[in-house]
C-alpha cells in the first residue's frame, strides 16, 4: 500500500505530489495522458516551441510584489530562480465594441521560454509516475482507498493501486465520473459528488498558427517590435489572440495563438473536422491584421475543460468524513495557474494532517 496515490499530473497534481513526496510520504501518480502539465501544454514543431493550453502565469497581488512574496506561490519564485520562468511583458489591448484597439496596462506575466510544460517536468524529479494510465473508478477501503484503472501504454503496469490517501485533481467534471460508482455506496463521497456538479467549464478552441521566418509580425498601433497580445471580453468569435513566438528567446519564426470565445467553442465543439473551425478563428483575428490570414502552418487544437467559469468556491474538495480524500484545481477556487498551485498546496496540508493524525 502506497501513502499517496494522485489521480491527475496536471499543476495542481503535481504540486501536491511534490509537497507530499518532500514531507516523507510514498506518493504515485497517475495520468491518462503521455506528457505532463494538462493544460501546461506545449506543441513542438521542429525547434518551434507553442504553448496552445495556459498561456502564461499572472501574479493577482499588487504588481510590484515580487513572487516570493505571494501566499502558496513560492512556487513561481523557485522557477524564475532556476530561469525556467522569465517576465513577458507584451504589448497589451484591448478589442473595443468600435472594433477599436485600446493599449491596456500590461500586467505582471510570467512564462517559460521553452513552453510551458517546462514547468510540470520541473515538478517530476522525485515522483514515481506512471503515464498513460487512466483511472476508471476508486473504491473505499477500511484503511484507505483502491484506485483501479486502464493501462493505455507500456505493458506490465499494475490495474490497481492501494494508498492511505487520494488526491484527485482532474477537471471537475472527470472527477464527478470517477467517483461516480463509490458515490451509490456511500453518502459522504455522494456529498463530494453534489459538490463536483456545481463547477462549470467554458470550452476552449485553440489555433496555433506559424508564419514564415521574416514575416512582419505587427499590429497596427504597436509602438514597439516585441510581443503583442489582444484580449476581448464581448468578441463572439475569440478571446483572446497573442504573439506566442515573443515568449522565447531566440523565435527563429512568427507564431500567433488564438483562443476562441466560450460561445464559438460551445457550437463547434464536437464537430469531428476542426480545421474550418481553425480558419474561421483565422479569419477572424485577421481583421486586427491582415497578415494573419496565411499562416505557412497551421493546428487546431480542442480544450473541452479550457477555463473555470464557475468555481467549486472553496480551496479545495473535501469532507470531514472522508478526511483521506481531496481534490485539486483551479476549478476550486479559480485563479487559473496560480489558483491550480494554491489548491495543490491546500490539498497536500490537508491530507498530511488526515495521515499524520
Amino acid at each position: 500500500m502506497e501513502d499517496v496515490v494522485v489521480i491527475g499530473a496536471g499543476l495542481s497534481g503535481l504540486t501536491a505530489a511534490q509537497v507530499l513526496h518532500q514531507a516523507g510520504y510514498r506518493v504515485v501518480v497517475v495520468d491518462k495522458s503521455r506528457g505532463l502539465g494538462g493544460r501546461l501544454a506545449t506543441r513542438r514543431i521542429g525547434s518551434t516551441a507553442i504553448d496552445h493550453g495556459c498561456r502564461y502565469l499572472q501574479l493577482s497581488e499588487d504588481s510590484n510584489h515580487a513572487p516570493s512574496h505571494h501566499s502558496n506561490l513560492g512556487l513561481i519564485a523557485d522557477l524564475v530562480a532556476a530561469g525556467i520562468l522569465q517576465p513577458w511583458q507584451p504589448e497589451s489591448f484591448e478589442l473595443g465594441a468600435d472594433g477599436e484597439l485600446k493599449a491596456t496596462a500590461t500586467a505582471k506575466l510570467y512564462t517559460a521560454s521553452q513552453g510551458m510544460s517546462s514547468i510540470a517536468k520541473a515538478l517530476a524529479p522525485g515522483l514515481t509516475i506512471h503515464r498513460q494510465w487512466r483511472a476508471t473508478a476508486i473504491t473505499p477501503l477500511s484503511q484507505g482507498w483502491q484506485v483501479e484503472g486502464d493501462a493505455l501504454g507500456a505493458a506490465g503496469q499494475p490495474r490497481a493501486f492501494t494508498a492511505r490517501g487520494l488526491v484527485v485533481a482532474i477537471p471537475a467534471p472527470q472527477a464527478a465520473a470517477l467517483v461516480h460508482r463509490a458515490a451509490q455506496a456511500s453518502a459522504e463521497v455522494q456529498a463530494l459528488l453534489g459538490q463536483l456538479s456545481s463547477v462549470v467549464y467554458d470550452a476552449v478552441i485553440t489555433v496555433m498558427a506559424v508564419y514564415g521566418p521574416g514575416a512582419l509580425a505587427r499590429l497596427p498601433g504597436q509602438t514597439g517590435s516585441g510581443g503583442w497580445l489582444v484580449s476581448s471580453d464581448a468578441h463572439p468569435t475569440w478571446r483572446w489572440v497573442a504573439l506566442d513566438s515573443s515568449k522565447r528567446t531566440d523565435p527563429q519564426e512568427p507564431v500567433v495563438v488564438i483562443h476562441s470565445s466560450p460561445a464559438f467553442a460551445a457550437n463547434s465543439l464536437d464537430q469531428s473536422d476542426l480545421e474550418p473551425l481553425g480558419q474561421a478563428l483565422l479569419a477572424e483575428a485577421a481583421t486586427l491584421a491582415a497578415w494573419m490570414l496565411s499562416p505557412r502552418w497551421r493546428q487546431v487544437h480542442r480544450w473541452r475543460y479550457g477555463f473555470v467559469r464557475q468555481a467549486l468556491g472553496a480551496s479545495l474538495l473535501s469532507n470531514p468524513a472522508l478526511p483521506n480524500l481531496v481534490g485539486c484545481g483551479d476549478w476550486c477556487n479559480g485563479g487559473n495557474v496560480e489558483g491550480a498551485i494554491a489548491s495543490g498546496h491546500a490539498a497536500a496540508a490537508a491530507l498530511d494532517k488526515a495521515l499524520s493524525g
